[in-house]
């Protein structure tokens, strides 16, 4: 199977329902930074709000665990209509989302953060037409290194957050295996925080645990970016 199926199927791997009762570690969920563009762009956050923005295991529900293997270089392909590849940028660590100047990962085994810093105006330009482009994508198909997958997208329901805040979900029908993942977007001025999670497969996270961590984003969100 291509490289790019199985870091989604990395991603998206069932989890035991046993993992709830492990006891979370004490360090911190694993960070990594890279450039997010290419370019003389510059960020109009600053590294350390970023890493202020992330997600640790103290913040996360027992079972979650900090996972490291995740983050390096995540691609989950290409959308064939190009008004839906802002949604799969979202979830991929390379590329980083259009424009995007910095980037700061925390990664574990339920799921995939990301803080993004933008010059300017350009993270709400990324993000304009956002619900528009969930109608429009409704159904597309995503091409992995040659081999297509159809995909689905449906908006999820997400608490008011920073300057906007966005949820859906978007499940790959590859064959016998068709999962899903719960993603999230919130903005606070030049900043975009994201998290993709396990949605609909056979044991996903339950929906307490994405609503609770997602509000958890957004308070991280603010709080590092008024500081």
């Amino acid at each position: 199977m291509a490289l790019a199926v199985s870091a989604l199927l990395s991603v998206a791997a069932c989890g035991s329902s046993d993992a709830k009762g492990d006891k979370a570690a004490e360090k911190d969920g694993a960070k990594s930074s890279a450039p997010a563009a290419s370019g003389t762009a510059k960020s109009s956050v600053t590294e350390a709000q970023l890493k202020a923005a992330l997600l640790t295991e103290k913040d996360v529900p027992a079972g979650w665990k900090a996972d490291p293997s995740i983050g390096g270089g995540l691609t989950f392909g290409k959308a064939t209509k190009p008004e839906c590849q802002k949604l799969m940028e979202l979830m991929q660590s390379e590329p980083a989302p259009m424009g995007a100047a910095a980037r700061q990962t925390s990664n574990f085994e339920y799921g995939m953060q990301q803080v993004f810093g933008f010059d300017g105006d350009k993270a709400a330009g990324f993000l304009k037409g956002f619900e528009a482009t969930l109608a429009q994508c409704a159904t597309f198909t995503v091409d992995m290194e040659g081999e297509k997958y159809p995909a689905a997208v449906k908006p999820l329901t997400v608490d008011k957050a920073g300057d906007e805040a966005h949820g859906y979900e978007l499940v790959l029908d590859m064959g016998p295996i068709k999962m899903g993942l719960h993603n999230y977007v919130v903005r606070k001025g030049s900043a975009l925080s994201t998290l993709s999670t396990k949605g609909k497969q056979p044991v996903g996270i339950p929906e307490a645990d994405f609503k609770t961590v997602t509000a958890t984003v957004a308070k991280k969100l603010d709080q590092a970016i008024k500081g």
